[in-house]
C-alpha cells in the first residue's frame, strides 16, 4: 500500500511539472496591447485671434509710419475736409525767439491722413551731435489736437521755413500706439519753364492769351498746366504765381 502511494505521488508531481512547461497554458503578456497615450487636442482658434503672420485688423505694422500727406493749402484743397484744426506758426516762432516776430506772410500748410491720427501737434526742434551723429530733438509742442480723423485736416498758418536745419515739425501717434516725429521740408527740386520769376518778357510768351507752363522735378515726370491772361488780369504775373504756388511747390515730411 505504501508503495502504491509513493507511485501515485510521483505521478502527480510529474503531471505538475509537465503542466508548468506547456507554453499554451502560460499567460501571454506580450500579446496584451499597451494603452495608447491620450492625445492632447490643439486649442481652437477664436475668431478674434489674427492668423499667424498677419496684423490685427486696424493696426499698422510695427515700426511703420502712418501714411500722411502734406501740401500747400488752397481753397479747393481745404474744401475737401469736414473739419480744420488750425495752428498759428507764429506761436512757435515767438517761443523760440523769446519775443514777438513777424510772420512774413508765410505759407499755409495742410496735413491729413486716411487713417486716424492721435495726439498730433506742431513741435519745435533742436539739433545736436551725439557720438558724431547729427540728431534732431523735439523740445516743445504747440497747437495740440487729441485726434485727427479721416476727413479732418491739421492746418499750419503762416509757416516760415527759415534756416538750413529744420526747426519745426509735427508729432503724432499712429493707431498702433507708436509715436512718430517728422520735420517739414520744402521740395527744392522744382523747376518752372518758362519761369515768371526771372524772365522779364514773361507776358510776351503768351499765345492767343494762353501759356503752357512745364513743372520739372528731379526723378519725376514733368507736369504741365495752362495759365491764361484772364487769370492773371491786371496783376503782376509774378504775384499770381506766388499766390498759386500750390500748383507746383511741394512739401514733404521726413521722419526722425
Amino acid at each position: 500500500m505504501k508503495k502504491i502511494l509513493t507511485i501515485l505521488l510521483a505521478l502527480f508531481l510529474l503531471a505538475g511539472m509537465l503542466t508548468a512547461c506547456n507554453p499554451r497554458t502560460a499567460p501571454d503578456v506580450a500579446a496584451t496591447p499597451a494603452p495608447a497615450p491620450a492625445e492632447t487636442p490643439e486649442p481652437a482658434q477664436t475668431p478674434d485671434d489674427p492668423e499667424p503672420g498677419l496684423e490685427a485688423e486696424g493696426n499698422l505694422p510695427g515700426g511703420t509710419a502712418p501714411d500722411i500727406q502734406i501740401a500747400l493749402a488752397s481753397q479747393e484743397l481745404l474744401g475737401k475736409f469736414d473739419y480744420l484744426h488750425q495752428v498759428d506758426y507764429t506761436l512757435l516762432r515767438e517761443a523760440r525767439a523769446g519775443e514777438a516776430v513777424e510772420h512774413f506772410n508765410g505759407d499755409r500748410l495742410v496735413i491729413w491722413s486716411d487713417a486716424p491720427l492721435y495726439d498730433i501737434a506742431l513741435i519745435s526742434i533742436e539739433s545736436d551731435f551725439i557720438n558724431d551723429e547729427l540728431v534732431f530733438i523735439p523740445i516743445g509742442t504747440f497747437g495740440h489736437a487729441p485726434e485727427l480723423l479721416p476727413g479732418h485736416a491739421f492746418v499750419i498758418n503762416s509757416y516760415v521755413g527759415l534756416g538750413t536745419l529744420p526747426a519745426s515739425g509735427i508729432r503724432l501717434v499712429a493707431q498702433s500706439g507708436e509715436r512718430h516725429y517728422f520735420w517739414m521740408l520744402a521740395d527744392q527740386s522744382v523747376g518752372i519753364y518758362p519761369n515768371p520769376f526771372i524772365d522779364p518778357d514773361f507776358l510776351d510768351l503768351f499765345e492767343d492769351g494762353l501759356l503752357e507752363i512745364e513743372v520739372m522735378r528731379d526723378s519725376r515726370e514733368s507736369q504741365y498746366f495752362t495759365v491764361t491772361l484772364d487769370e492773371i488780369g491786371d496783376d503782376d504775373p509774378v504775384d499770381w504765381f506766388v499766390e498759386n504756388r500750390h500748383l507746383w511747390n511741394m512739401f514733404i515730411l521726413s521722419e526722425f
